[in-house]
């Protein structure tokens, strides 16, 4: 009897605990629905990121190299305050172009005309022909911008070239400027940039010098005032390797080492130039390295605490030759260093079919600039970080 109990009351138990138990087809379905649900909002999610990286691709403008529709040698850009500002060597002016957007700026920028041949340059001297290389600086010292370049102030006479200062009126970039004077009298030289140093106060300057031996050399100097160049002088480079001396053959004297400008970047200092002759395929960059205890004039001015490259950092590739002469500029969030240089389309295309490149730089580890190489034409270049037109 005790037997029969038990067994009854355990069969009694088992029914109560299956009847608790969800049958699978219920299981199956609870699952289904809840996986369904998260699928749904998964593909929504992936649908807004998608949408919102596909808008994001769409407001990113892009560009094609070159920049300029005509030959535009040694262009020099800076982005200040809502403008790139724009010159570059166009022979007979001084050009002063502003755009919102870079890849513009030459093209379908507004332009002023600064300075040209005719206009008087002091007395009874007149602004000649060869006006090349201009640079645009804002120089805290006077809270005024100065653009320096060179030319010939006797017509087409090589042996009158001087480099030549102009003044703005006020701290407007885009205003108007008069011209301030000839920063070296009685000099031959070309291809002034300067450099204002917040450390020292001090400001520097180098251009090319025209030597008897070396050929075209870059000298270093002081500079008493922005439109005068100081009286300790130095030469820090001369065409010594092999790529720095190539012309158009080996009867072409392509002894070159020109178009020097500076860049800063995390406390180190870099003087970039333009090496071999610009008339050939064979324009380069080379590269200068300041390695001195502080910027005070002893050691700025001293050549040994400028190191060399030995090898060019940038030369013609991807069917850009000679490329050269050039200059820095940041984006206009100021998170990107640009450099803008001239270039040619074809090996033999001369000193009229240089026409104006941009392109994004980086740095290594040790804050020394890669350039890279120069990008193919056909490159699509998104425009510089925090344009927004």
């Amino acid at each position: 009897m005790k037997k029969t109990v038990r067994a009854a009351a355990a069969l009694l138990t088992a029914l109560l605990l299956c009847s608790c138990v969800p049958q699978p087809e219920q299981t199956g379905t609870v699952t289904e629905q809840i996986t369904d649900k998260q699928t749904e909002e998964t593909t929504e999610t992936e649908t807004e990121t998608e949408a919102e990286t596909e808008k994001e691709q769409k407001t990113l403008k892009t560009f094609n190299n070159p920049i300029s529709d005509k030959s535009m040698p040694d262009p020099f850009i800076v982005y200040h305050n809502g403008y790139y500002y724009g010159l570059a060597t166009e022979v007979v002016q001084v050009r002063l172009y502003r755009s919102r957007t870079v890849e513009d700026l030459f093209i379908n920028g507004e332009y002023k005309d600064l300075i040209k041949t005719g206009d008087s340059i002091g007395g009874s001297r007149t602004l000649g022909f060869n006006v090349w290389a201009p640079e645009l600086h804002y120089m805290p010292t006077e809270d005024k911008w100065y653009v320096y370049t060179c030319a010939c102030t006797n017509g087409y006479d090589f042996g009158s070239m001087r480099m030549l200062c102009l003044e703005s009126e006020d701290g407007d970039p885009f205003g108007d400027y008069h011209f301030k004077g000839q920063t070296l009298a009685n000099q031959i030289c070309i291809d002034q940039t300067v450099y204002y140093d917040e450390e020292s106060g001090n400001i520097y300057t180098a251009f090319c010098y025209f030597s008897e031996d070396k050929g075209q050399v870059v000298m270093l100097a002081d500079m008493s005032s922005p439109w005068k160049v100081g009286t300790k002088r130095v030469r820090i480079t001369y065409p010594q390797y092999d790529w720095e001396q190539r012309g158009t053959d080996k009867d072409n004297d392509g002894r070159v080492n020109e178009g020097p400008v500076f860049l800063k970047h995390n406390g180190e200092i870099y003087l970039i130039y333009s090496a071999s002759g610009c008339w050939s395929e064979y324009y380069c960059l080379g590269m200068l390295h300041y390695v001195g205890e502080d910027t005070t004039k002893k050691n700025f001015l001293d050549p040994d605490n400028w190191k060399k490259s030995k090898e060019p950092i940038f030369s013609s590739a991807n069917g850009v030759y000679a490329p050269g002469h050039c200059a820095f500029f940041y984006s206009p969030d100021g998170s990107e260093v640009w450099m803008s240089y001239h270039g040619m389309a074809a090996p033999d295309a001369g000193v009229e079919g240089r026409y104006a490149y941009i392109q994004k730089i980086e740095f290594d580890e040790n804050n020394v600039p890669t350039l890279g190489k120069p990008l193919p034409r056909e490159t699509d270049i998104t425009v510089p970080s925090g344009q927004t037109e």
